[in-house]
């Protein structure tokens, strides 16, 4: 005679079997990330990022605060949403990651100020660039019109876009590319209202 399975397991197997699946769009909207990535890192759900030549713009999400986790083209698929709709969820995000990121200016011999250096232990400065108000930030040190290098996920440098000869910072941009494990791009970009295009690179 076969036995039967305890009533509480059937309960669970059935409350299994009928719970709603997880969706990838109805994770919470300050885990939605999008932020600059090496093409080479080969994210799976992308957009260009203007005039860029090695950098691109990944979407997916924060985990556990510390990991920065692309979305697959299946979990695309099956969230449904456009890139414009990703870019509109993941801008609380960015927000919440702008005011972790330790910010330390730069100054000159005359204590003026030069640039300003984002960096934080965890992956978020590649995201926080993106903050609608990170132009805020700076409006009244480094001017209305900023520059920026990302050389990794976790450390950016904002330069005012008039008034300094960019061209001796390469060492420095190229320095922080090179010392981490998640590298993202030796290009510099236009900063337009939460937006990036390319404009140059640092050389060797």
């Amino acid at each position: 005679m076969r036995r039967q399975a305890p009533l509480a397991l059937v309960f669970a197997l059935l409350a299994a079997w009928l719970a709603p699946a997880v969706v990838f769009g109805a994770e919470p909207a300050l885990e939605w990330r999008v932020w600059l990535e090496a093409k080479f890192m080969g994210a799976q759900v992308s957009a260009p990022v203007e005039n860029a030549q090695r950098t691109l713009l990944a979407g997916g999400r924060l985990e556990g605060g510390s990991r920065l986790v692309g979305v697959t083209r299946e979990e695309w698929v099956r969230s449904g949403l456009s890139w414009q709709a990703l870019e509109e969820r993941s801008k609380a995000g960015a927000e919440a990651d702008l005011k972790r990121v330790e910010v330390v200016f730069v100054r000159d011999k005359r204590r003026v100020i030069e640039f300003a250096e984002l960096r934080s232990s965890q992956p978020v400065v590649a995201s926080a660039v993106l903050a609608p108000r990170l132009g805020l930030m700076f409006a009244d040190t480094l001017g209305d019109e900023l520059l920026v290098a990302v050389p990794s996920r976790s450390r950016a440098f904002v330069f005012p876009k008039h008034g300094l000869d960019l061209s001796k910072y390469s060492a420095m941009v190229r320095e922080a590319y090179g010392e981490t494990a998640y590298p993202v791009s030796v290009e510099l970009f236009e900063w337009r209202a939460g937006g990036l295009k390319a404009v140059g690179m640092f050389d060797r």
